[in-house]
């Protein structure tokens, strides 16, 4: 008999406003789910497949909506609100979500097959909205910067107004308002969180969609979030360094500690580089690569226009000082000058 190998996750109360049940990339096979009860600040994962889920035809497939029915079965027919992202929000999600007396808001993909075609193919103008009602479900569709469409079972399509940050322009500090449904501002406020640190984690990101290997995918997620999140301390406590410069100075003081190659049978000193006898040689094949390369040490201190470093790399290195180098003309550089 087919038993359930691992039981089902459930959202826990006390974390159901800010939880989200993130779909990897196609192709990754992992799914998690986030925490951020702060704003853009990730404080825990919890990871699951879906193939632990024993299919033998007798129960409904896995779809998007049985995935939130069963992350919410122990909240239904209490009176609730979930919110959710497009990727899971839908009309015939709704209808079943109102049946367990539980409503429902978030952000709506237009090409839904149970759509009206008045969303889908409506321009709108900036700060222009239409919505279409039924029952309790108000399906909208809002003009910013770009069209966004958001279902609710609890908000209608009335738009107030919201203060923004003041803006100071020629000296002078003026006051911004902003005009906005109220389902969006709610949405924001509920999930607004989880989409901004998701959006930060993917701008320098260190997970591999083509990794194949479920705990390398597991590790590089969780340093990539513990990066992040070291980064907003950082900040939180007047730190003036960019999100791009964060990780690199990161790396470098890392680098320091742990750097030095097991590898290296000996040490060489700056006297050493500059004085010794030094014959570049290639980077000795392995069995993952027959014509390995590596980061040229002399380029990567160079910046280029934008302010990015430069990275370029050899096939050669010197075997004395073990230091991969470009043969001309960064080989004779590195062993010529103090300060290169």
């Amino acid at each position: 008999m087919c038993q359930l190998m691992n039981p089902y996750y459930r959202i826990k109360e006390d974390w159901a406003a800010n939880s989200t049940y993130q779909k990897r990339e196609p192709g990754s096979g992992l799914n998690s789910i986030s925490y951020a009860n702060l704003p853009v600040v990730i404080f825990g994962i919890a990871l699951f497949t879906q193939e632990r889920i024993c299919h033998c035809g007798m129960n409904p497939p896995i779809t998007t909506t049985n995935i939130v029915m069963t992350l919410l079965v122990d909240l239904l027919d209490k009176g609730y609100c979930v919110t959710l992202d497009n990727f899971y929000t839908s009309p015939e999600l709704a209808e079943l979500l109102l049946s367990h007396s539980t409503d429902v808001y978030g952000t709506l993909r237009p090409n839904r097959i149970s759509v009206h075609e008045e969303i889908k193919k409506r321009t709108l103008k900036k700060g222009e909205i239409v919505g279409l009602q039924k029952g309790k479900i108000c399906v909208m569709k809002y003009m910013d910067k770009k069209p966004i469409s958001i279902l609710s079972t609890v908000h209608n399509t009335v738009i107030i107004e919201q203060d923004k940050k003041r803006k100071k322009t020629h000296g002078k500090s003026e006051r911004i308002v902003s005009k906005k449904p109220q389902a969006i501002i709610d949405y924001n406020l509920t999930m607004g969180g989880v989409d901004k640190a998701n959006q930060c984690l993917k701008y320098y990101s260190t997970v591999r969609n083509q990794q194949k290997k479920y705990y390398l995918k597991i590790f590089r997620q969780i340093l990539n979030q513990s990066v992040w999140n070291s980064f907003v301390l950082y900040k939180n406590n007047g730190g003036t360094m960019s999100h791009l410069d964060f990780p690199l100075q990161l790396v470098e003081e890392l680098s320091k500690i742990y750097g030095e190659s097991k590898h290296s049978s000996q040490n060489t000193t700056s006297s050493d580089r500059l004085t010794g006898r030094h014959f570049p040689s290639r980077i000795q094949p392995t069995q993952k690569k027959k014509a390995p390369t590596k980061i040229c040490i002399v380029c990567s201190q160079k910046f280029n226009e934008k302010g990015q470093r430069v990275r370029k790399e050899s096939r050669y290195q010197c075997a004395q000082c073990n230091a991969t180098l470009c043969v001309t003309p960064c080989f004779e550089k590195y062993h010529t000058v103090e300060n290169f």
